[in-house]
């Protein structure tokens, strides 16, 4: 790569990382207001809280990625048409696919990135983010129940606690669940959490089970226990045992091939197939993005009014190829024509670039909105120069 290629490349590049996360924090931001109960109110501490939020990152930075690369790809030729360089190039012999040599290279790398996030990272961080959620939640029995206090954790369920101690085995446990028909009321001498490969549970010793039905004849059952395990996943609303672990938290390998007992397969099979598609196109979308840039503003123009209209005339583009996306994504569950559609918007997109960059096909503006800008111009120049 040489000093020019280097320039250019280097160029993008940072504008490209500068705006991924510009936009990445905002939106990270926003996000993490919606988990700042695991402050507030599960007892967690602020790098908890930053380390369990910042598990959205790869699917903010998936999703903010082919707009950041069209803003950094318009920037840099907007820059190089400002200062002239394009211009000096051209007329020094240079196509101008000789000036988006590295540019291509940039929307490459971040079209592999992005496959990378779409197929792997973003799946395991979805997982990751349930899990830690989960986690913490089910925490919130050692962590927010004081000694003495009524906890409604869930509504129609209040537990209490007599003692804890720094061990974490807590005392005098009382557990009162009124979420179903049935109310049961859990007494037990002796409690602590266990962590297992099937999950969490809170370990009840030597106590009982009360339970009965409101308005029932009958005064209902007793069961004495000397163990009972109380799944707390029943405390975390979306926690999910593996069984309801959805598509998009699945591994590559899995949502190519699930098996038949999947409840998601028996239920609504059409998730598997439009997970898989649209983790195998979304490497292709960040370079359309690119392309509508670079054909729009990669040749030579001399007027700000050129440039700016050239912009502008892209930004209904963009906003078009996005939509399209996400409404081809929305048919990829049911209809089946949705996915070779999902990769030809991509690449005629890429293609349709490619011809106009080639001077194969050309785009005016109509003549009448050419006529009256031209007169807005004139205006313009003539109020300023009184």
């Amino acid at each position: 790569m040489g000093r020019l290629d280097r320039y250019i490349f280097s160029t993008a590049a940072v504008a490209f990382v500068g705006v991924t996360l510009v936009l990445a924090g905002m939106i990270w931001a926003t996000q993490a207001l919606r988990q700042l109960d695991l402050v507030t109110s599960q007892g967690q501490t602020i790098l908890a809280f930053v380390a369990i939020t910042s598990l959205t990152m790869p699917t903010l930075i998936l999703v903010i990625a082919p707009a950041a690369l069209f803003i950094s790809t318009a920037y840099t030729l907007l820059k190089l048409n400002g200062d002239s360089e394009i211009v000096v190039m051209s007329a020094a012999g240079m196509s101008h696919w000789r000036v988006l040599r590295p540019l291509i290279l940039l929307a490459l790398l971040v079209s592999l990135f992005c496959s990378a996030l779409a197929i792997d990272l973003v799946p395991a961080s979805l997982r990751a983010f349930r899990d830690q959620v989960s986690r913490v939640r089910a925490d919130v029995v050692s962590f927010v129940a004081q000694p003495g206090r009524f906890v409604n954790l869930a509504p129609g369920l209040v537990f209490h606690v007599r003692d804890r101690a720094k061990n974490g085995v807590m005392s005098g446990v009382f557990i009162n669940d009124a979420r179903e028909k049935e109310i049961s009321t859990y007494v037990a001498d002796r409690g602590q959490i266990v962590e297992t490969e099937n999950g969490i549970f809170l370990v009840l010793e030597q106590g009982s089970i009360h339970r009965r039905v409101p308005g029932a004849a009958s005064n209902g059952s007793v069961v004495e226990f000397q163990r009972y395990a109380f799944d707390l996943s029943a405390l975390t609303p979306g926690a999910a045992s593996g069984a309801d672990i959805r598509p998009n938290e699945r591994s590559f390998a899995y949502v190519s091939n699930p098996p038949k007992e999947d409840p998601y397969m028996l239920m609504q099979p059409g998730r598997f197939r439009e997970e898989f598609h649209k983790r195998l196109s979304s490497g292709l979308y960040p370079f359309a993005f690119f392309a509508v840039a670079a054909a729009a503003l990669a040749r030579p123009r001399t007027t700000r009014q050129s440039r700016g209209l050239a912009l502008t005339a892209i930004v209904p583009i963009m906003t078009a190829l996005q939509i399209g996306n996400f409404a081809i994504a929305g048919q990829l569950r049911t209809a089946a024509w949705a996915v070779p559609a999902t990769y030809l918007l991509p690449l005629l997109t890429i293609l349709v670039s490619a011809m106009v960059l080639q001077g194969w096909i050309t785009f005016a503006m109509p003549a009448a909105i050419s006529r009256m800008l031209d007169a807005m111009s004139r205006r313009v120049s003539r109020l300023s120069a009184s």
